[in-house]
């Protein structure tokens, strides 16, 4: 059993709440701007964000909202996202994000789990999802809060209404009192609300600017367009916020090429896929050109990335600093930094957060980031924390200076009718690098051999005048993803290399429920739907 422990730091001087950096920067700095449209007027500078904050954290507590009060959130990525969780956070209610993705049956179960009171939602489609969730709820809907429709400005008209020293009250939120539950979107199973505490994000975002400092350095802009529903963007807009970091928000990725031009971001957050879709997108492969030409960094998080895709972007100057992250540990739990950087690998561990590998190779976490418990779930709590560990789910190495690889999931294991163990990662990532393939899924759990279900990218065949099926019966296509999975077998023995594929005439998506909301593939849901496809596969004589 390997372990490796990371000394902690000294927490940031002052912080005992998660709104408390939004009040430090307009004292310090109040002129510097700390939200920025992608184009045209509207910049907001330190102090009017706090003004905003303050305003409408008043309205709420004018509207009724009290302490510990869960409120969803649901909504794209937008300024007012910010407004609203630091506002929620300004007056100790709880924030309970919500992908705005999210289908109405999922919306229902974290409504009736979390027992929020009350939803923000982005706009008029947003509203109808939650009202057709709230009608599936036993008991009263919650309360909706549309931002285009100018709720937040109807909340700050009633801040009047509140005493300055009854807010200052409520601004003194216990640093071990919970600041969100964040409903995971597990591939399996009804998604479980992690309860986060002001603490855990704290003692997270110690650890992560320790590590990345002079990459979220004060004047620097980064754009956001990944959900804030999920951890990975949200502890990148909280580290934005405390180290003075421009916000841009960009709702819609169909405009992140045109934004980023706009922008010129210095720091950018990707997740595998969009790191592609960007190298596909660069004029001539000039990755710096497509990130705007100033972007000195970017931070990988959600899934593991291929190493390839990291050396076209090292190959311009971008330093690629990959982690790995979990919703219980408020963030992440491990990365690379321009101090210490180990190709491969996922970093080491945050300052305060230890490491461990279990005897049958599962990665373990402890550490003040690590969350107390699920909401509403002491099973699941029970079963994940155990001694103060976190039992990840995940697989890995550590090597002598600590820095983790990443080799799996147990879950994610298949295991061949002959008893071989293939990881699926690898053989996907690589698949995934491909310009045509969008998603590659691994099947021949208790079959002779591997297989593969495969989709291909809308707008390469869209480019290609290929906009609809049938695929698989396309010797062009088919023999381009022959070639994809040829180069990806070549990372894996013979025993573990896929042998048949099929290509799928449609996308994997969220809505079908193939996908989760972070764009993780629900084995159990694929394997079920396409059952047939896989069966073909497999031949009675093979």
């Amino acid at each position: 059993m390997r372990e490796y422990q990371t000394p902690a730091v000294s927490a940031a001087s002052g912080l005992s709440s998660m709104a408390d950096p939004v009040y430090r920067n307009a004292v310090e700095q109040p002129a510097a701007v700390a939200f920025a449209p992608s184009q045209g007027a509207g910049r907001v500078t330190a102090a009017e964000f706090a003004d905003r904050v303050t305003a409408v954290g008043k309205g709420l507590i004018a509207a009724g909202v009290r302490a510990g009060d869960r409120i969803g959130l649901l909504s794209a990525t937008r300024y007012e996202w910010a407004v609203c969780d630091y506002a929620l956070w300004s007056i100790g209610a709880v924030s309970v994000p919500v992908y705005d993705t999210a289908s109405v049956e999922q919306v229902a179960w974290i409504l009736r789990d979390s027992g929020a009171g009350w939803c923000f939602v982005g706009n008029a489609d947003e509203a109808r999802v939650v009202e057709a969730a709230a009608r599936a709820v036993d008991g009263p809907a919650p309360r909706l809060l549309r931002l285009d429709d100018g709720v937040l400005d109807r909340l700050a008209e009633r801040a009047a209404e509140v005493d300055a020293e009854v807010f200052e009250q409520r601004r003194k939120v216990p640093p071990d009192s919970v600041a969100t539950v964040i409903y995971t979107s597990g591939t399996t199973g009804p998604a479980k609300g992690v309860a986060i505490t002001h603490d855990n994000f704290l003692s997270n975002l110690d650890g992560f600017l320790d590590r990345l400092g002079p990459v979220f350095s004060p004047g620097g802009a980064i754009v956001l367009f990944l959900p804030l529903a999920h951890i990975f963007t949200r502890t990148m807009q909280c580290a934005a916020v405390l180290r003075r970091v421009r916000i841009t928000h960009l709702p819609r990725t169909a405009e992140l090429v045109a934004g980023l031009a706009a922008v010129r971001p210095t720091v950018l957050p990707l997740v595998p896929r969009y790191m592609e879709k960007l190298r596909d997108a660069a004029p001539d492969g000039d990755a710096a050109a497509v990130l705007g030409g100033r972007c000195g960094a970017i931070v990988v998080g959600g899934a593991p990335h291929d190493e390839r895709i990291g050396h076209f972007y090292r190959s311009a100057g971008i330093a690629v600093y990959e982690g790995y992250g979990l919703t219980e540990v408020a963030g992440p739990a491990t990365i690379n930094g321009p101090d210490a950087t180990r190709l491969g690998t996922v970093g080491r561990p945050l300052a305060g957060v230890s490491v461990r590998i279990a005897a049958d190779g599962e990665v373990l976490v402890r550490g003040d980031c690590v969350f107390g418990g699920y909401h509403r779930n002491p099973a699941a709590t029970a079963s994940a924390l155990v001694d103060g560990w976190l039992h990840t789910g995940d697989l890995g190495v550590l090597d002598d200076d600590g820095f983790l690889s990443l080799t799996g999931r147990k879950k994610d294991l298949v295991i061949t009718a002959g008893g071989k163990n293939v990881d699926v990662t690898t053989l996907e990532s690589r698949l995934r690098a491909h310009p045509l393939i969008s998603q590659a899924v691994v099947v021949g759990d208790r079959r002779p051999f591997v297989s593969c279900l495969v989709t291909l990218d809308p707008a390469v065949l869209r480019e290609r005048g290929r906009p609809d099926g049938p695929f698989d019966r396309d010797p062009a296509l088919r023999a381009e993803v022959q070639a994809a999975v040829t180069a990806a077998n070549a990372a894996v023995s013979r025993a573990e290399s896929i042998r048949a594929f099929r290509i799928l005439d449609g996308e994997l998506t969220v809505s079908g429920g193939e996908l989760t909301a972070s764009l993780k593939v629900r084995r159990e849901t694929v394997n079920s739907r396409y059952r047939e496809e896989i069966d073909a596969m497999y031949p009675p004589d093979s």
